[in-house]
């Protein structure tokens, strides 16, 4: 019989959540990646009130509020004209604020804490293919040197992104279709007039938007669903750096069920979506910890059952907010920025609001 309870494919943010919270739980796991390392990039960089509320048990949230920027405004602005500022601090919680940070720092803190536990990614290591026993996960692995082994483990969670091998192993199916715009992001560093303190919606008549969260103390994250961020910046705009920048196509899609036998799916390989309302790694640091939860509780069972409706709800949530945000000129438009300049801006409504804003479910 296996010794490893759960072998982990992917450490990302998702799959090193896994990790620390089965570990905390006293379940043997084995780490595997097909990557030399951690990312350097900055890619998710907003950790909402619920995932910080999830991961104070394990000891990361103090870790990562210290590495972190607090954010609790959120400014919409529509032809350069601010419609509303939303108190992301009137939400009913500790933690009412999002949390920047570039997921380079948000993984090496994961990573170093997970080591702590006394367990190390293994690195460079490709999963090729699996066999589901019944009692027990027979899975092959690929070292970078083309050296071919197996690992054992009575399950198999697979954390590893939007082009999951334990998902097209399983084959299940991955429902949905790509949104049709290029979208393009950049890490700046800039000269303008609103600061590095709170979050920016800039939306515009023509339809295109930007959006900007620092993720850094000279340092903004810029994304708009255009080939060309840097020319969607505000008139008067001075960008100093661009520390990195890339163009990708967004999709939504869900996995038809998070799992098959012995074999589970969490984050992108199970859900993938439009980056409004930051939910995304987020949406994966909760299938972590409810995998977790239930692997110690020994109802696995219903995982999927639980987990395919919610994501499927914030999957509806992101889209609409998309949406919303992308309205061409006409009737919807003009209806949004009156609400928006209007009933948004009284506090009764915006403590319902910030809620949604920052993520809390529970």
């Amino acid at each position: 019989m296996p010794t490893t309870t759960v072998l982990i494919v992917g450490a990302g943010p998702v799959g090193l959540v896994a990790a620390i919270e089965l570990t905390r739980r006293d379940i043997p796991i084995r780490v595997v990646d097909r990557s030399e390392q951690r990312t350097k990039l900055s890619k998710a960089v907003g950790i909402n009130s619920q995932s910080l509320e999830l991961l104070e048990p394990s000891g990361l949230t103090e870790r990562l509020l210290a590495s972190g920027i607090r954010i609790q405004r959120a400014n919409i602005w529509f032809d350069g004209a601010r419609m509303l500022t939303l108190d992301l601090a009137l939400a009913r919680h500790r933690f009412n604020f999002i949390l920047a940070l570039a997921q380079s720092e948000t993984e090496r803190i994961l990573e170093e804490a997970l080591s702590e536990r006394g367990v190390t990614v293994d690195r460079q290591a490709s999963l090729t293919g699996f066999e589901d026993h019944g009692d027990r996960v027979t899975a092959g692995l690929r070292a970078a040197d083309g050296t071919e082994s197996e690992a054992n483990a009575r399950r198999l969670l697979g954390a590893d992104g939007s082009h999951s091998r334990v998902r097209q192993v399983l084959d299940i199916p991955f429902k949905g279709a790509r949104y049709d715009e290029t979208w393009s992001l950049a890490d700046i560093t800039l000269d303008w007039p609103h600061g590095y303190g709170e979050i920016n919606l800039f939306l515009s008549a023509g339809g295109p938007m930007l959006f900007t969260v620092p993720i850094g103390p000279d340092r903004i994250r810029a994304i708009s669903q255009t080939d060309d961020v840097l020319g969607m910046l505000p008139s008067g705009t001075r960008v100093e750096t661009v520390h990195w920048q890339s163009t990708f196509h967004v999709a939504l899609r869900q996995a038809e069920r998070y799992q098959r036998g012995n074999a589970y799916l969490a984050g992108d390989a199970a859900h993938v979506h439009s980056p409004a309302g930051g939910r995304g790694m987020n949406l994966g640091i909760w299938d972590a910890c409810s995998f977790a939860e239930r692997c110690a509780a020994g109802t696995l069972d219903g995982y999927s059952a639980e987990r395919h409706p919610i994501g499927a709800r914030i999957l509806a949530i992101t889209d609409r907010m998309f949406r919303i945000a992308s309205l061409p000129p006409g009737p919807g438009q003009l209806l949004r920025n009156a609400l928006m300049r209007t009933a948004a801006r009284l506090p009764v409504i915006q403590r319902q609001i910030a809620p949604q804003l920052l993520g809390i479910e529970r």
